[in-house]
């Protein structure tokens, strides 16, 4: 009798460990699965990155260029606005604010997101070819571009870059994430404001019937 007594306790206690057991290994299934498919995003980001590297060395040479100076705002909004989507640490509650479960058909969902944000974002770079540039310029012999994804947005490589930016704050479904992506909406408005002056500057009359006709960020919106 008193073997038995001691044993029911400590076979409750190991039906309990077996069931938390189980239970905190399927949360962390649930947060690696996450954490592989934003890995998988970073990757396409980089796959971004060394088409821009590689497409850099065929541009032709500047003419005019803008001034430091009007970079300053719309730069610090894409750092700031990365920085709230991509930062893994925490920031404060109200910011933390959890929009979009931390589920992997989410992540799944946002990853889809910036894959076609990307691929748009290719397409638009390779249509435009030798006269694209970092910052705001006229090329030598520039052309006014109006084919393949200029035909649906003015400005497709900020568009494309933009929906990858959401799909990423998608995977992280924080508040601050989506938040970061307005400020990099404003900072890449910003820019395409100044472009379109340096494109009226050299196109004219050109330019402005295509501004008409064609949205600069999102199609038929914006």
């Amino acid at each position: 009798m008193l073997l038995d007594s001691l044993a029911l306790p400590a076979s409750n206690f190991v039906v309990h460990d077996t069931s938390y057991t189980t239970k905190l290994f399927k949360r962390d299934g649930k947060l690696t699965s996450v954490e592989s498919i934003r890995n998988a995003s970073s990757y396409v980001w980089l796959a971004l990155c060394i088409v821009w590297s590689l497409l850099s060395f065929s541009t032709k040479r500047t003419v005019q260029k803008q001034s430091a100076q009007s970079r300053i705002w719309y730069v610090a909004l894409l750092i700031l606005g990365c920085f709230f989507i991509f930062y893994k640490g925490t920031i404060n509650n109200w910011l933390d604010t959890r929009l979009v479960p931390l589920t992997p058909p989410a992540a799944w969902a946002g990853f889809v997101i910036v894959c076609f944000g990307i691929a748009f974002s290719i397409w638009a770079r390779l249509v435009l070819g030798p006269n694209w540039s970092g910052v705001v310029t006229i090329k030598e012999g520039h052309t006014l571009i109006r084919r393949g994804p200029y035909r649906i947005v003015q400005h497709p490589i900020y568009t494309g870059i933009l929906l990858g930016m959401f799909g990423s704050a998608v995977q992280y479904g924080l508040l601050r994430s989506f938040l970061g992506v307005v400020l990099i909406a404003v900072g890449f408005s910003l820019k395409s404001r100044t472009e379109e002056l340096f494109m009226v500057q050299q196109f004219g009359e050109q330019y402005l019937r295509y501004r008409e006709q064609v949205r600069a960020l999102v199609p038929f919106v914006f």
